[in-house]
């Protein structure tokens, strides 16, 4: 291969967490025809469980307790991407991180205290912390929901409406996006189920549909979309096993929007596929056994691979995926990397 070959290469980010002494982000060269990936380089993040790409901009956050916890930008230059800046979070744990192109916001979910940090942004340079929110709560799971524990944000398919996934109290908070990027502070409560732990929401293409995957309960609730209101249509398992803890991770349709896939983890090890119906619906259809605690995973832009992050035997896996029946094929093609979480392809 050469080097004008591998310059052409998309190039597949890989964040993590750090305790074993890894740099936080790694990038590689991705071969979409091949499903094969060769490290590039790396940049020293710690604890980069999570980022977000803007164009030539990526986004990571610092996954970190103790008032360290923070995000940070980079910029795409000549191939790779150098630091720009870090900022505070004032939240601690950052788990999530959301670019709005419309007003040049950046928002983190703050896992611990749950909270939500707005930064204003200047051709990728955060600015200090602008706006800080953070809410109050809990639930019946007293040894995970005893207070609030923001794990998302996500943006309404119109773009004006910022949702946070409280897995604390088992709300959604609907926030208006003000014409700056910040935030009403008069905000709509979605309630959930009690114990069910909302972790991650997607929008389909379309906009009318939206997918939420519970944490602790490991339900998919299925909910028609209007504005920033949602009417629950449909919840359905991901997760069929006995066992009484549950933990499932991460949720994403298939490009074509035929298919929706969500991770489990702790009691089971498996990444679920549904197919979606013509009135957003889901039916369960298959099940891919992947290795321990799989977090995030993501499909190649083609729709005919996925990748999937397993946490605790520090690779990510390849699979060939089938459009026409929702099957999954391990390709034997792992890409080795310490506690990986965050998967993107740009």
């Amino acid at each position: 291969m050469t080097l004008s070959t591998i310059l052409l290469l998309p190039q597949l980010i890989i964040g993590s967490y750090t305790s074993k002494g890894n740099s936080g982000i790694e990038v590689f060269n991705w071969d979409a025809k091949t499903g094969k990936a060769t490290k590039s380089y790396a940049l020293t993040t710690p604890g980069a469980s999570y980022q977000a790409i803007s164009g030539n901009y990526l986004f990571s956050v610092s996954e970190e307790g103790d008032g360290k916890a923070g995000v940070s930008s980079f910029e795409l230059k000549d191939g790779k991407y150098v630091p720009i800046n870090t900022e505070l979070s004032r939240g601690d744990h950052p788990c999530f991180v959301l670019y709005r192109e419309k007003s040049k916001t950046v928002y983190t979910a703050n896992y611990t205290g749950g909270s939500v940090s707005v930064f204003q942004t200047t051709a990728g340079r955060l600015k200090p912390l602008a706006q800080y929110i953070s809410y109050t709560g809990s639930s019946i799971n007293k040894d995970r929901q005893n207070s609030a524990h923001a794990h998302m944000v996500a943006l309404s398919p119109d773009q004006n409406t910022l949702f946070v996934t409280d897995l604390g109290s088992d709300k959604i908070y609907a926030h208006a996006i003000l014409a700056n990027g910040l935030l009403a502070e008069k905000y709509t409560e979605i309630v959930l189920t009690p114990g069910n732990g909302p972790r991650h929401i997607r929008f389909n293409a379309a906009g009318d549909r939206a997918y939420l995957l519970n944490e602790l309960s490991s339900d998919v609730d299925v909910f028609k979309v209007a504005g920033s209101a949602l009417e629950k249509i449909q919840s359905i398992p991901a997760d069929t096993s006995a066992a009484r803890v549950k933990g499932s991770a991460d949720i994403h349709l298939s490009p074509n929007g035929k298919w929706l896939l969500a991770s489990n983890r702790i009691s089971s090890n498996q990444v679920v596929v549904f197919k979606v119906g013509k009135d957003g619906k889901l039916t369960r259809v298959f099940h891919q056994n992947v290795a321990k605690i799989p977090r995030n995973f993501t499909f190649d832009p083609s729709g005919n691979l996925i990748l999937v992050a397993s946490q605790e035997e520090d690779r990510v896996q390849v699979f060939s995926f089938d459009d026409a029946t929702g099957s999954m094929q391990d390709l034997h093609q792992d890409i080795a990397v310490k506690s990986p979480v965050s998967l993107l392809i740009r």
